[in-house]
């Protein structure tokens, strides 16, 4: 997550009134929201008691007699270590952020509100109908319940910003998947960033550049469509607006995952892995419990908020995921009437038509007062209006309009059945229910890969995938002609999948899914397949799998590129002696891209500078900068991740053509290597044997009021040097923003799913299970999740009480506690 600085700066914290947290009265303020753990507590609306007993890890073994009891005590638990870490995921997706945080979140509010999840949100929780409807009604109640019981005793967060959270609503649990579909889905701002390129070299070279395209695929700009230098700057300002509250980085969001049957494991069954790559954050993302109750057995990662399990096995099945990156994101440029006073009326295959207008309310905090901004969102056939109210109509320097109306249509926008689906797949016993659960599952596009207790392996994509009249949706389109629009999606039996392949192997890792002979358009921004290859090769290499190999594999950090930067050392000129010791140690070093390395801080700089060099004729579209102050990001970070197996390839082939006329690759590698070794003598000295990777590649977790400075200590944790990139199994992303901000995209969750013994899976992630920074789960697992270590995730009733620690009842009356 994109770092609070300048939200706890101007967001109004009363330091003071919040009893100088750095006195001698922060103990008490701290610790007097950690929850009851142990005993009995009274939860209103149980039908029965419900056992819940954490174990020695904090993960919390839900025990009920049905499944509303189940749920009920699931939104008290979650509550009980999260409730402030819900509270902003549940404004972030109402675009409510700037009732607590005051002015400098309102851009963040409209361009939320513009997208209208908090409007989809309601329209879904209106149509909900059976067991989701009674296990999110359920949810709610237990997190009011916990609220209510617990008026005096809020997590400090409340105590800080002088807030008091409403009631829990269906809608509240709904809408932050919303924002997770907003962080998985990327397409929209390549397609902008795309059609600069186009206004800056043409479609031709636009189409040579772009980083994976096929040579028989000319990249096709629809007719009628002109792309000014500008397009779209106010949509992406909102978007890099919300990416602080609603997460997110600068690159791609990718994740591994994969399952090998029994024939290659120890065990003689199935072995499943999976690590989803996040903006990492404190709290984590993830909350791990076992939910046993009514239809449920299933344990995993769950997401505070939310009822069931996201990640996770139940008694007969396992299941990871990964982000599918396909193309579910489409601009529409849209033509408005210009003699219409109301601003409403466009066009559409020749005729006028009236956008729906919504008027939205946003209450800003002012002090201790409240003032209301209005938006107006204008949403035509294809979708929200995304590029601003009154849009800048002046043409640019090319007679383009620089910043025309653009509708964004996204399946997300629409109402989706995803809690549905999750609690499907969490009851689901065997593959046929398991593809089942996953045709509810339509938005964000994901890769399932699937183990059970009968031996089978497989992988399913779940998603819907439009399918388009014309046009393959990588560049904004005409939308008053109705020739680009979607038909439809690709049927859910059609979607790719297979059981029991025949290698007995299933690898994920947003590499590249269908292949030429898919019967559908299947349109993805595919990501680098160095993790997928390398992972393919780790199983390759040992026969017999078990729990242990699984885990080095998680903890690999060969850098595939990395390897081939090596190789090509030599060409590197070596005009002193910095250079020569540096070039010495980029071609000696192995590929493993350890915070010890330096050799992998010669190749991070190295590949760094050659992609911006071998892309100089489009600095100007790839320079640029959206978003305002501390807000500010590159959205260029993720089209060049995509070029460099391309570069590696023309320069490894010496294939000058590719580059503008009277270049060659020795130019661009002189040059990159000249500005490298110009970097690293002025980050890390002039003794290149004393060069560390780490100390440039270091992650720091932090919290959203962690930013402010007498808050740091408090609740952030780090920095800590760490080693992988983004082409690493063991993925680590570092960066830092054009405001000087840093972000880290790495495993936000592990976990090994053995369905022989489920008592010998295991997982963890990066942070704690509590919220509460007083707790000693706040942080615990920072630890071992650095060292790739791992915790049990006991299952059986045997092994969670071998595991207790603490044991809490929770009745439908009487007893006290909170």
């Amino acid at each position: 997550m994109v770092s609070f600085t300048r939200i706890g700066r101007t967001a109004g914290i009363a330091l003071g009134a919040a009893g100088g947290l750095a006195g001698v009265g922060a103990l008490a303020l701290l610790r007097r929201p950690l929850p009851k753990l142990s005993g009995e507590l009274a939860l209103p609306g149980l039908g029965a008691p419900v056992e819940v007993i954490r174990d020695r890890w904090g993960v919390p073994h839900l025990y009920a007699r049905d499944n509303r009891d189940l749920f009920l005590a699931q939104g008290y638990v979650h509550a009980q270590d999260r409730l402030w870490q819900m509270e902003l995921h549940r404004r972030t997706g109402h675009g409510r952020l700037a009732e607590a945080f005051g002015p400098v979140a309102l851009e963040s509010d409209r361009f939320l509100r513009t997208l209208g999840f908090g409007r989809v949100a309601r329209r879904e929780a209106a149509a909900l109908v059976g067991g989701a409807r009674e296990a999110i009604e359920a949810y709610c109640a237990g997190v009011n319940a916990f609220i209510a019981a617990n008026r005096g005793r809020l997590p400090v967060e409340f105590a800080i910003l002088r807030l008091a959270p409403r009631p829990w609503e269906p809608a509240d649990v709904l809408v932050w998947g919303k924002v997770m579909a907003l962080n998985l889905s990327e397409n929209w701002a390549a397609e902008l960033l795309r059609a600069r390129i186009v206004a800056a070299v043409g479609p031709e070279r636009a189409a040579a550049l772009d980083w994976a395209y096929p040579d028989d695929h000319p990249l096709t700009v629809p007719a009628g469509a002109r792309y000014g230098p500008a397009l779209g700057e106010r949509a992406l300002e909102g978007a890099e607006a919300a990416r602080p509250f609603a997460g997110g980085g600068d690159v791609a969001q990718g994740s591994n995952a994969w399952v090998v049957g029994g024939a290659r494991t120890v065990s003689g069954a199935p072995l499943l892995a999976n690590d989803p790559h996040l903006a990492l954050q404190l709290p984590s993302l993830w909350y791990e419990i076992q939910l046993t109750g009514g239809d449920y057995a299933v344990a995993g990662a769950s997401i505070p908020g939310s009822p069931g399990v996201v990640i996770g096995h139940n008694a007969r099945i396992a299941w990871g995921v990964t982000n599918g990156m396909t193309d579910v994101q489409d601009l529409y440029l849209e033509r408005f009437d210009p003699a219409d006073p109301t601003g409403t009326r466009y066009e559409y295959r020749g005729q006028w038509e009236q956008a729906e207008v919504v008027r939205e309310e946003i209450a800003v905090r002012a002090g201790r007062a409240t003032v209301t901004e209005i938006e107006e969102v204008r949403i035509t056939r294809h979708g929200p209006i995304v590029s601003g109210l009154i849009p800048r109509q002046g043409p640019g320097p090319d007679g383009a309009a620089d910043d025309q109306p653009l509708a964004l249509r996204w399946l997300a926008l629409e109402p989706v059945r995803l809690t549905d689906a999750i609690l499907a797949l969490n009851r689901a016993r065997d593959w046929d229910e398991f593809r089942a659960a996953l045709a509810d599952w339509t938005v964000p596009s994901q890769n399932f890969v699937y183990a059970d207790v009968d031996g089978h392996v497989g992988y399913a994509f779940a998603g819907d995938v439009p399918l388009r009249a014309r046009g393959d949706g990588r560049l904004p389109a005409p939308g008053w002609t109705g020739e680009w629009e979607w038909t439809g999606v690709v049927p859910r039996d059609e979607l790719p999948h297979a059981l029991d392949p025949e290698e007995g192997v299933v690898v994920t890792a947003n590499n590249r899914v269908a292949g030429a002979d898919y019967p559908h358009p299947f349109h993805s921004e595919w990501l680098p397949g160095y993790r997928a290859r390398r992972i393919r090769d780790l199983l390759a290499a040992t026969p017999r799998h078990d729990t242990a190999s699984f885990a080095r594999i998680h903890g690999d950090l060969c850098s595939l590129p990395g390897r081939a930067f090596a190789e090509i050392a030599g060409r590197l000129p070596a005009t002193g002696p910095v250079e020569r010791a540096a070039r010495a140690a980029l071609a000696a070093w192995d590929g493993d891209l350890t915070p010890d390395s330096a050799g992998g801080l010669i190749y991070a700089a190295l590949r760094r500078r050659t992609l911006r060099r071998a892309h100089a004729e489009i600095a100007g579209p790839l320079g640029l900068v959206t978003g305002l102050g501390a807000l500010a990001t590159s959205p260029a970070n993720g089209f060049l991740l995509r070029a460099l197996p391309g570069v590696l390839r023309r320069l490894r082939d010496g294939d000058d053509a590719w580059l503008p006329p009277g270049e060659t690759w020795d130019d661009v590698l002189r040059d990159a290597w000249t500005e490298t070794i110009a970097e690293l003598r002025a980050a890390q000295g002039d003794d290149v044997a004393a060069w560390r990777y780490g100390r440039a590649h270091a992650l720091t977790l932090r919290h959203p009021l962690g930013a402010v400075p007498a808050l740091a200590r408090l609740f952030n944790r780090g920095p800590f040097p760490t080693g992988g990139d983004f082409d690493t199994v063991c993925m680590g992303s570092a960066d830092i923003s054009p405001a000087g901000i840093p972000t880290y995209v790495a495993p936000s969750y592990r976990q090994i799913c053995d369905p022989a013994d489920w008592d010998r899976s295991l997982a963890i992630h990066p942070a704690g299970q509590s919220g509460h920074p007083a707790s000693r789960r706040y942080a615990d697992f920072i630890k071992p999740w650095l060292n790739v270590d791992y915790h049990p995730m006991p299952w059986t009733r045997a092994a969670v009480e071998q595991a207790a620690a603490h044991r809490l009842s929770l009745t439908p009356g009487g007893g006290r506690g909170v």
